[in-house]
């Protein structure tokens, strides 16, 4: 079998460059033929121009997929864009924290007729602090949701508008 000193010169490379290229390749130079080793070599050379080799080809093929993905979704966006069907972050967190306060404006009112009902038909009073205790925080934890989402979705931004007044008012 030959030394690494033969198999530099016939490939036409330094003995430590010849090293790197054997453990590349994981080619046991102990036990080949001078033959083995070029052809072994040669086909390494073929596959790397052919970009199907070497060590970047790897990032290389994972910076095509990034890339043809952003062109697949700057696509999509140009096309929204064209239909009118693109909500700017800004408007859709606005809407999220308005659709909130109304909802919650929505929800005390309906607590508020559901108590007077029970009220008057039964003739009791009901304690409207204990209902506004558990009203109130199921109104605050939708107000702190929506806007925990807004924020999300447009970065900082003033809180919900409070659950004030009833949807009849």
């Amino acid at each position: 079998m030959p030394s690494q000193k033969e198999i530099a010169e016939h490939l036409d490379m330094s003995e430590r460059n010849c090293r790197d290229v054997l453990k590349a390749l994981d080619i046991d130079w102990t036990v080949s033929s001078l033959d083995q080793i070029r052809t072994a070599y040669i086909r390494d050379l073929r596959e790397k121009a052919a970009g199907r080799g070497g060590s970047q080809v790897e990032a290389l093929n994972s910076a095509r997929i990034e890339e043809s993905t952003v062109k697949a979704a700057n696509g999509r966006l140009t096309y929204h864009e064209k239909l009118g069907t693109l909500v700017p972050a800004a408007d859709a967190a606005s809407a999220l924290r308005d659709w909130a306060g109304f909802a919650n404006r929505e929800y005390q009112s309906g607590v508020e007729k559901i108590v007077q009902q029970l009220e008057a038909e039964h003739q009791i009073s009901i304690d409207r602090d204990g209902v506004s205790r558990i009203a109130g925080s199921t109104v605050s934890r939708i107000g702190g949701y929506a806007d925990k989402l807004g924020r999300r979705i447009a970065g900082r931004g003033p809180a919900i508008q409070p659950a004030e007044g009833s949807a009849d008012s």
